[in-house]
């Protein structure tokens, strides 16, 4: 194995252990970077997303320095999601901010490369301050447009505030000597906003499991698993769901997750009456798998309007696990062109309840169709998301000048 004498500072706000969102794709690339030979070390929050409930051991600082597979970790003091919604997720990201520039001030980061996520913008301002000490190449890694989605979700109320944080993503991004997106039209949106670096789209990887096919004599189950948020807008789920319950249809639903917004739709499936759910916390990763194929169909929703500013990355996940999926998106949104480029799933506009039902009940009572669609789903992965590929682009772009020829020749071979 080619081994590279580089220091990676790894700017990670959402880290091991939490295994949703983005955590497990950011921990993966460092593994893989430190795996590779490269130094890495990384700033994280104490674990907190989606609660603070399953990380306990970090809540007081007893694991603020840490390492993980040759990794060394940097943990901030953070206020637990939900709290304090836009307001305290603001603060956190500041005082995660205020951590590296003290940091940076006292010369305790040096690196060849910096490799800052976003969310939050914020670190790209830390980052900054080390490469003016260090000289480090910046990579910005971009999984959430944040002007975006609070325009969209109506977490920024005026368009002073939006043009403020469009404003602080300009002049963060285009510190950077690489960006990376997930999708095409998060490039679009980068450039609209004025970033002028160089952006790259990369995918999200995946990784199939091994097959188990679903058992035909089983009571069907169909699964939301993931975060409870406005992103998601679970709101839309409501009236398909009470449809089901009230058809005395043969199906459980299952809805695995936490956030600011589940009490709330918990609450709200109880006054309509919808019967047949069950509310879980999240799998524990290790039987994060087990719970994806336990289901027969799983539900991707998406919010209005946001299609171009995050990508629910739970998506590849459930086709790396042989599921199909139905996502209530937009029309030709990330979601639905992946839908139906794979044959994995397929797609409804949040504004036509009726189709969904309809498509959802058709699926249900089709176990030849559900296995189909989830072959192509693994099939799409092994063909378009090859782990290792993917992860030697990202090596590629990280390490920059001769190394970039060196690990794109390696990542070929």
């Amino acid at each position: 194995m080619r081994k590279i004498d580089d220091t990676i500072l790894y700017l990670s706000p959402y880290f091991w252990p939490e295994d949703i969102g983005s955590a497990p794709y950011c921990t993966e690339l460092a593994c893989f970077l430190s795996s590779r030979g490269c130094r890495v070390s990384t700033v994280a929050f104490r674990p907190h997303y989606p609660n603070t409930d399953s990380f306990t051991e970090w809540e007081d600082g007893q694991r603020d320095q840490e390492y993980l597979d040759g990794i060394s970790i940097e943990r901030v003091a953070v206020t637990a999601r939900g709290s304090g919604g836009f307001k305290e997720r603001l603060r956190n990201d500041f005082r995660y901010l205020r951590y590296l520039l003290f940091g940076a001030i006292r010369g305790r980061y040096t690196a060849n490369s910096i490799i800052a996520y976003v969310p939050s913008v914020l670190t790209l301002y830390g980052a900054k301050v080390v490469k003016i000490r260090s000289g480090a190449r910046i990579v910005a890694v971009v999984h959430d447009i944040e002007s975006g989605l609070a325009a969209s979700l109506g977490i920024a109320k005026s368009r002073i505030m939006i043009r403020l944080m469009q404003a602080v993503e300009r002049w963060g991004l285009n510190f950077a000597d690489e960006v990376i997106v997930l999708t095409l039209g998060m490039k679009e949106e980068l450039e609209a906003i004025g970033c002028k670096r160089p952006i790259t789209v990369l995918s999200i990887w995946g990784k199939v499991f091994n097959d188990v096919p679903i058992a035909p004599e089983k009571r069907p189950i169909l699964m939301y698993s993931g975060n409870f948020g406005k992103k998601q807008n679970l709101d839309q789920l409501l009236p398909i769901l009470e449809r089901l319950a009230c058809g005395n249809l043969p199906v459980d639903v299952v809805m695995r997750g936490d956030g600011s917004e589940r009490d709330r739709i918990e609450a709200e499936m109880a006054s309509r009456g919808i019967s047949n759910v069950t509310f879980l916390p999240l799998a524990p990763s290790e039987y994060f798998l087990e719970s994806l194929q336990s289901a027969n169909i799983h539900l991707v929703p998406q919010a209005l309007n946001v299609a171009n500013y995050a990508l629910p990355s739970k998506l590849f996940s459930i086709m790396s696990a042989g599921r199909p999926f139905v996502c209530i998106a937009e029309p030709d949104s990330p979601l639905d062109r992946i839908a139906r480029e794979s044959g994995a799933g397929i797609c409804a506009p949040s504004s036509d309840s009726n189709l969904a039902f309809e498509m959802i009940s058709d699926l249900l009572a089709d176990p030849k169709r559900q296995r189909e669609m989830g072959l192509n789903g693994r099939r799409y992965i092994e063909n378009n998301m090859n782990r290792d590929d993917i992860l030697g682009k990202y090596e590629a772009l990280a390490l920059g000048g001769d190394r970039t020829r060196t690990a794109a020749a390696d990542a070929q071979r």
